[in-house]
């Protein structure tokens, strides 16, 4: 007996380290499923970041360019003013002097926002440099540019003049040493963004050439002399500078970045700046080469000129709107696509976990109770009853719980199939009513011919009112109760009959040619003409007819639904008991 007793203690001992191991085996699978979502979730989630990261920092980077090149523009059009108040008469000298102080300001205004703009989004060595270096070399020109200003009109020379025009040009230079080392330093100029950052650069040196071929000429107009050729030279070389970069704008320029607002502009500066402004240019040089009188005097070709380049600042202006507005879009979707992902992968990572868990205690568990249930009962002969009593529970208690389940899955699946069909069909006929004709409807239009090949037949009642007001409301029923009878007999049991209204069915059947739908119709319409429907009250039978419409194919449903009213409506006026389409 105690030899007994030790062989079921070592055998209990044995089925506790087998469950044990079950559990671990278990726990293991767990470790691994986990793992392997994590190995699937974690690089998309870094590389969804990763994606947000550098669309956020295109978004600083375009930034910062927009307020270097609104500094670059707003210095290239001092130039305006500067020269206008410089080829003055002394009698609007005054005047044009206040004109260039308030533009001063404006630049000065710009320069200090961008350099505000620069430090916040990280380029603080290049707002030093604004601050340090651009500053300084405007305050340089604006001094000669005031020097000559103050001089007498009688003392001030061509040359002079011409001196200060380029000390205003050395400052645009020295800006557009900022914008190169911006683009050293930006990284969106590696990616699907460097096409915008090009055509801004472009445009924005376009803009200052365009200025400069004026400018290059003023002083020699201005004093009324021969255009030097160093003059010429340059104006020339600007002139072909421009043309040169205007060629290369619509090349670089994305082909889904060219709207009609794009078109518009770009056609402007074609028109007013290439086409109008550049001739004049041409014409004065021609003039100072052949010994004639200039058409225009310095202060009048500034404002000639001025309206003609400021085009290609309107189009630079635009593409720089228009790639923020591009860039901020793809920021916005990388932004909702790393809480997507990192979303869906915390969920599947929490529904893991959670399925394992009720898995183990739901499941497993119940299943390794049952396991080392049977193994004692197998290896104890001494408590072979209590044990089989005890197995023959957990055994029972489990299986019945899995048929109860089966049971309840089974009952649920046929009361919802039940209620669909309760709730897609009329409650007199049985037949489809306007929810089960809207789902068909949705099926139909996703087809890839839509609603090309479907017909539709509208049935209505003749003098149904006269029906329901001389015999009521039960006789009324008994005729539409027939009439969908009739629908039944008539069509297939893959057509879809629906009542639509009150006294109007719709029959849809698809793929049908109109011979054939008219011959149907006609079957219905006759087939009801031939029913009569007892009274028995007063002993007397009546009879009724339909007016029916047909249409078949059209865009929409409610395109098709029209054609086949209309039909109807044309049966009806026509003197009922007709079918039309």
């Amino acid at each position: 007996m105690k030899r007994t007793r030790e062989v079921h203690r070592r055998s209990l001992k044995h089925t506790k380290l087998r469950s044990e191991q079950i559990s671990l085996r278990l726990f293991s699978c767990m470790v691994v499923i986990i793992f392997s979502i994590l190995y699937i979730s974690i690089p998309l989630i870094i590389h969804s970041y990763q994606e947000y990261v550098k669309t956020n920092q295109a978004v600083t980077e375009i930034i910062s360019l927009r307020a270097l090149v609104k500094t670059a523009n707003q210095i290239s059009k001092e130039r305006a003013p500067t020269n206008k108040a410089m080829s003055s008469q002394p009698s609007n000298l005054l005047k044009n002097k206040k004109k260039l102080e308030e533009h001063r300001h404006v630049v000065d205004t710009q320069i200090d926002q961008t350099i505000s703009v620069l430090k916040r989004n990280g380029f603080e060595s290049i707002a030093l440099y604004l601050q340090r270096d651009l500053k300084v070399k405007l305050l340089q020109a604006r001094t000669e540019v005031d020097i000559y200003i103050q001089l007498p009109y009688q003392q001030r020379t061509a040359k002079q003049f011409d001196h200060a025009i380029l000390s205003m040009f050395a400052v645009w230079d020295k800006n557009r040493d900022f914008l190169k080392l911006l683009m050293t330093q930006v990284k969106s100029k590696d990616s699907k963004m460097s096409n915008y950052f090009i055509s801004i650069l472009v445009l924005t040196d376009m803009r200052d050439q365009a200025g400069r071929i004026a400018s290059n000429i003023m002083a020699p107009i201005t004093f009324d002399e021969t255009i030097a050729d160093e003059n010429r030279a340059r104006s020339l070389q600007t002139q072909h500078q421009a043309q040169y970069l205007w060629s290369l704008v619509d090349t670089i320029q994305p082909e889904q970045t060219k709207t009609v607002e794009y078109i518009r502009l770009h056609e402007r500066v074609k028109t007013e700046f290439l086409d109008q402004g550049l001739p004049l240019v041409s014409k004065l040089l021609d003039q100072s080469k052949n010994g004639e009188s200039y058409f225009l005097t310095g202060t009048q070709l500034t404002e000639r000129m001025v309206s003609k380049f400021t085009t290609v600042m309107d189009l630079q202006n635009y593409i720089l709107d228009y790639s923020l507005e591009v860039i901020k879009q793809q920021n916005k979707k990388a932004k909702q696509q790393f809480i997507f992902t990192f979303g869906i992968s915390i969920v599947s990572l929490l529904t893991a976990i959670f399925t394992m868990i009720y898995a183990k205690k739901k499941v497993f568990s119940p299943l390794i109770r049952a396991r080392n249930l049977i193994l004692r009962l197998s290896r104890s002969l001494d408590e072979q009853s209590s044990l089989e009593k005890q197995s023959k529970e957990e055994f029972f208690s489990l299986f019945e719980a899995i048929d109860k389940l089966k049971g309840m899955l089974k009952q649920r699946d046929v009361m919802e199939s039940q209620l669909k069909q309760i709730a897609n069909s009329d409650v007199l006929t049985g037949v489809a009513n306007r929810l089960a004709l809207e789902e068909y409807i949705n099926l139909l239009e996703s087809k890839p011919e839509g609603l090309s090949e479907t017909c539709v037949i509208v049935v209505d009642i003749d003098n149904f009112k006269f029906v329901n007001d001389q015999y009521g409301h039960i006789v009324g029923d008994q005729v539409i109760t027939m009439i969908a009878d009739q629908l039944r007999h008539n069509v297939r049991a893959s057509d879809l009959i629906v009542r639509y209204g009150g006294d109007e069915f719709l029959v849809v059947i698809e793929s049908i040619e109109m011979n054939a739908a008219k011959a149907i119709a006609e079957s219905i319409r006759s087939g009801i003409l031939k029913q009569n429907i007892i009274i028995s009250s007063v002993g007397e039978l009546i009879q009724v007819s339909v007016s029916i419409g047909v249409a078949i194919g059209a865009e929409s449903w409610l395109e098709l639904l029209e054609k086949a009213d209309q039909s109807m409506l044309r049966a009806k006026a026509k003197g009922k008991n007709i079918v039309e389409s």
